[in-house]
């Protein structure tokens, strides 16, 4: 068990780990807006005796320090795997794709690391994007989810990773759209998390644009019935 895993468990003994858990991200993505979530912020804090509010801090010092890793590289996935196994338990299907397979894809698709853009429709916590961004983390990050604590997952490992773009949470095939987030550099060269509106929303345009100009029906075509030979699947091992 890791430190973060364990400062966790020790707050949700007494708070119950799904609200200790999506109280920290909220915690974490209005602590880094620059304090224009400050009334957000203490709304939830507060609810929190001196020592569970102290150990949330504990928290996330000890996601900063794993998430960073050995070689200082960053790009690890310490939420997901924390929710993964205390929270979805697999539950809606969300059985997030392995690391390695992750960064696999993410070579294979873009191996010259010159893609500007790069979406997730369904990005869980964010690790798609966080393998992207090892071929290249100056492209430009999007990722949605319609699992409200997935998308909030997405936003905090992109910020922490200093990669920036955008996180919606929304349903991506009806393009219902429920809340986002832009990861965006200041003057200071700082970045922050800004909530957004849909209207505001490079994710939201594009995809309703995409299903607007939705490609036409394509009548079916009636095929001849063929009779295929069947052979017993042993034998079939033997014939490729």
């Amino acid at each position: 068990m890791n430190k973060f895993e364990y400062i966790m468990n020790r707050i949700a003994h007494r708070h119950g780990v799904y609200s200790v858990f999506s109280d920290f991200l909220d915690l974490l993505i209005y602590a880094f807006s620059h304090g224009n979530k400050e009334k957000e912020y203490l709304g939830i804090i507060t609810k929190y005796e001196k020592p569970d509010a102290y150990s949330l801090s504990e928290a996330l010092a000890a996601l900063v320090i794993e998430m960073t890793g050995d070689d200082g590289n960053g790009m690890i996935d310490v939420l997901g795997e924390y929710f993964q196994s205390h929270l979805s338990h697999g539950a809606n299907g969300q059985f997030f794709t392995p690391v390695h397979v992750c960064d696999l894809m993410a070579q294979m698709t873009n191996p010259n690391g010159i893609s500007e853009r790069i979406f997730d429709p369904a990005c869980g916590s964010g690790r798609m994007l966080m393998s992207a961004a090892k071929v290249n983390r100056f492209a430009k990050f999007y990722g949605a989810d319609i699992d409200t604590n997935c998308a909030k997952m997405t936003t905090i490992n992109l910020f922490l990773n200093n990669l920036t773009g955008e996180v919606a949470c929304m349903n991506t095939l009806s393009n219902e759209f429920f809340q986002a987030w832009t990861i965006e550099p200041t003057i200071n060269g700082v970045p922050r998390i800004r909530e957004i509106t849909k209207h505001e929303s490079y994710i939201y345009a594009n995809s309703k644009l995409k299903i607007k100009n939705s490609a036409p029906v394509i009548p079916q075509i009636e095929m001849p019935v063929q009779n295929f030979k069947t052979e017993p699947t042993q034998q079939l091992l033997f014939t490729f």
